[in-house]
């Protein structure tokens, strides 16, 4: 299993260079499908145009496989937590998403004070209530508040458990770390967050999932990843950026070699209703991961003796999009075309449309959305629109038509 990339760029197309690989378009009959240029091209000869040069943005749309939980925006927790702690006013002033995600990790980690804890409470909620009265917490809790609080504005986002690889000293060795994961519309992925030391990594100016990481340290110990501290534009490049890190001959781009991924809240009992999705590749496979246990003594992770890892060698099942207009070309009559939409995307509240640059507009209809053809430049644009009014990827089309 290697690492994951979405394209983040359009793709232009000369439709010559297409038709030469089959029939003429006139001649092939035209079928209903997901879109994509070459059944575009079908399209528009079927509503009785000639498609020139052809510019499409078609994000690729993952589908989680493996059961995964996550609390809906209107709820009731979530509610209660966005407006006690004036949540929108905390990202007030963000030039765009990602600013919004990352004034959230500062202000997660100014909230609440690292140490050992001596409470035990249940949600994001309780751990700022515990906080502001001086208790203190580790990491998972600022990972629970982070995950927590990012689903009640609206961002998907999800717990990791994550530690270097120790074969040498077993459990003895575990750096075992709790952060977070939170989607990115304009990214199109998932990124690495940890509130506790108020970090993301960034390679080449793109931040990067954990996933991302650990292939980083893999192919050459995280030589060309950027340890990114705070808020732009005030950010700070430290390594080793993790507060606790206390391995000077190691990168701590190191402590992403074991991964598993659960829910915004875990109990670590048998009964848990959440699995711990445990990804498996060349690197770790037949491999064992150990944690320290009490008295320095070593043991099996939990999620083995709780029965709690789900085990997959398929990224897809760990790495799945959000919000990604899944749209198909439906049918077409003479001078317009017809489309079809659906999407993973908790929340989703309606989609919305955009014909030839004239402006946002609200689909009535999913299941038939018209698309009027014109000659000369005909342009298309659809997202998702989830109940905290965020915007998803957009899935753009434009041809050139005679």
């Amino acid at each position: 299993m290697s690492g994951y990339r979405f394209s983040l760029t359009p793709t232009l197309i000369c439709l010559g260079l297409l038709a030469a690989c089959g029939p003429n378009p006139s001649q092939r009959p035209f079928t209903p499908g997901a879109l994509e240029p070459l059944r575009l091209m079908d399209a528009a000869a079927a509503a009785g145009y000639i498609a020139g040069e052809m510019q499409t943005d078609i994000p690729a749309s993952i589908r989680p496989r493996l059961p995964f939980n996550t609390l809906p925006y209107n709820d009731s927790l979530l509610n209660v937590l966005r407006d006690k702690y004036d949540l929108r006013g905390v990202i007030a002033g963000a030039q765009d998403e990602w600013q919004a995600q990352l004034m959230l990790n500062h202000w997660v980690h100014t909230r609440i004070t690292n140490g050992t804890p001596t409470s035990e409470p249940q949600n994001a909620l309780e751990i700022l209530d515990l906080a502001a009265q001086g208790k203190q917490f580790w990491c998972s809790y600022y990972a629970i508040t982070y995950t927590q609080c990012a689903l009640a504005l609206g961002w998907q986002a999800r717990k990791l458990g994550l530690d270097r690889y120790h074969p040498e000293e077993e459990g003895k060795g575990s750096r075992h770390h709790g952060a977070t994961e939170v989607w990115s519309n304009r990214f199109r992925k998932w990124i690495y967050i940890d509130p506790q030391s108020d970090l993301h990594f960034e390679k080449d100016g793109v931040p990067l999932s954990a996933w991302e990481i650990r292939g980083e340290w893999l192919k050459d110990k995280g030589l060309g990843v950027e340890h990114v501290v705070g808020v732009p534009p005030d950010t700070l490049r430290k390594n080793p950026a993790v507060v606790w890190w206390d391995l000077k001959a190691e990168d701590e781009t190191s402590l992403f070699f074991w991964l598993f991924y659960t829910d915004e809240f875990s109990t670590w009992e048998k009964d848990s209703p959440s699995k711990f999705l445990f990804p498996q590749d060349s690197a770790n496979a037949g491999l064992t991961w150990y944690q320290g246990g009490a008295g320095g003594k070593s043991r099996l992770h939990t999620g083995y003796l709780n029965d709690l890892f789900l085990k997959t060698d398929r990224l897809e099942d760990v790495y799945w999009t959000v919000g990604v207009t899944e749209a198909a070309l439906a049918g077409t009559a003479k001078g317009r075309l017809s489309l079809s939409l659906d999407s993973y995307c908790p929340d989703l509240d309606y989609y919305e449309v955009n014909l030839d640059g004239q402006g946002w507009k609200r689909v009535e209809d999913p299941a038939n959305v018209i698309w009027p053809l014109n000659k000369g430049a005909s342009s298309l644009a659809l997202r998702t629109i989830n109940r905290a009014g965020g915007a998803g990827p957009e899935t753009t089309a434009r041809m050139l038509l005679k």
